[in-house]
């Protein structure tokens, strides 16, 4: 597929330069299982490392858009491998930031007065030199960012026929694909036609694949309503978590409906939307906490995730809520006793063992964040400390 080892050997991927990247690429169109397995392990641990893009990125994405977009490729792709290949053009199209400043970027990959091209060509500088010099290691992740931007519209291109895949997976995939591309792209996407492209594929998808598309629909900026009377809860919910929905107060329900048995949500599909990475409940608690600032109605859903909290979830379940229901001003050692709900979710949450531990910084980070001591016996005297008199009530 790419052959070009001088221009890949002035290239970056997260171990160094690249000079190894294009016989992956070539193993993904080949017929050696293994040597194609290495290929992906390749895409995913070095071309696009933790959600970091590198300068080889760009030229890998559009390699891998072409890949999926040939109609008779010398050896056809699984549906698994067109899952995968679509999941990480999702990955480069998310790790493009369009939070960032295009002319700043441009002057960051440019610096006047620097040759950068120079100082990158192949041997001419140690790697360790270039990382250890701040100026070109800034015009480096400058480059990758406006190069994962420039193949955008190729990357979107790729994934939109997906949608049509005989693989449920596949264009559940697509679907997530799709969105990530249109929203990086921003106004240079017209996020109406594809939402209704979406919504026509959804008419006929299982709930696993529905949820997908809904998730997708969401991710564009649109707001679907409609599937918030979906009859699967996991299609309800997704519909929920739409950022155009936020101020919608039957969204809001739904998302703490589903959060009163988190259990259950891990039991909802059988294929997981891709866009939703850890427990399902993860994305249900931030939603929840981001639009509910009353802890009284934030307190069902914390009680039911307690007995479940462990110090790997700290931050992404039970400690959002805690911050939540301890919100500034009311902490112990602030002037204000404990409410009956934030007695009620420190009650539980010190009936958990798992919490204890005082050599878990972790979890200490997320008392402390609540205004909280991270010490057991503290927590219990808290929790069941009589409530005094409101003075005004007399």
């Amino acid at each position: 597929m790419v052959n070009d080892h001088a221009r890949f050997g002035s290239l970056f991927h997260a171990y160094g330069r690249a000079h190894d990247t294009p016989g992956h690429l070539a193993a993904l169109a080949g017929d050696d299982p293994q040597a194609r397995d290495a290929a992906l392990g390749h895409l995913w641990s070095a071309v696009i490392h933790q959600g970091t893009p590198w300068t080889v990125t760009p030229p890998v994405a559009a390699a891998v858009a072409a890949l999926l977009a040939d109609p008779r490729p010398a050896t056809p792709l699984d549906a698994g491998l067109r899952a995968n290949l679509l999941s990480f053009l999702a990955a480069v199209a998310e790790s493009a930031q369009p939070g960032f400043d295009a002319a700043e970027l441009a002057a960051m990959a440019h610096p006047p007065g620097r040759d950068v091209d120079a100082a990158l060509a192949a041997g001419e500088a140690d790697d360790e030199e270039i990382w250890a010099d701040e100026e070109l290691a800034n015009a480096l992740y400058a480059r990758a960012l406006l190069g994962c931007r420039d193949v955008l519209p190729a990357l979107l291109a790729a994934a939109v026929p997906l949608l049509g895949d005989p693989d449920a997976t596949v264009r559940a995939t697509a679907a997530h694909t799709v969105a990530a591309c249109a929203t990086a792209l921003g106004p240079d996407a017209d996020p109406g036609p594809i939402g209704a492209r979406l919504h026509t594929v959804a008419g006929a998808a299982g709930p696993d694949e529905r949820a997908a598309l809904v998730l997708a629909i969401g991710e564009l900026g649109l707001a679907p309503r409609a599937y918030l009377d979906d009859p699967h809860p996991g299609v309800r919910a997704c519909a929920a978590l739409a950022p155009a929905l936020a101020d919608d107060p039957a969204a809001t329900a739904e998302l703490l409906t589903a959060l009163h048995d988190p259990k259950a949500t891990e039991r909802w599909f059988a294929q997981r939307p891709p866009q939703l990475r850890g427990h399902i409940r993860f994305a249900l608690v931030a939603a929840a906490v981001d639009r509910v600032d009353r802890p009284e109605r934030l307190l069902p859903a914390a009680l039911a995730i307690a007995p479940h909290a462990g110090p790997h979830t700290a931050r992404s379940d039970w400690g959002p809520l805690l911050r939540a229901i301890f919100a500034p001003g009311s902490a112990p050692g602030t002037g204000g006793a404990l409410s009956p709900a934030q007695r009620r979710y420190l009650h539980a949450l010190v009936a958990n063992d798992n919490l204890w531990d005082p050599r878990n910084g972790s979890v200490g980070l997320v008392f402390r964040d609540a205004g909280l001591p991270h010490d057991r016996e503290a927590c219990r005297a808290l929790a069941t400390a009589a409530t005094p008199p409101d003075p005004g009530s007399r």
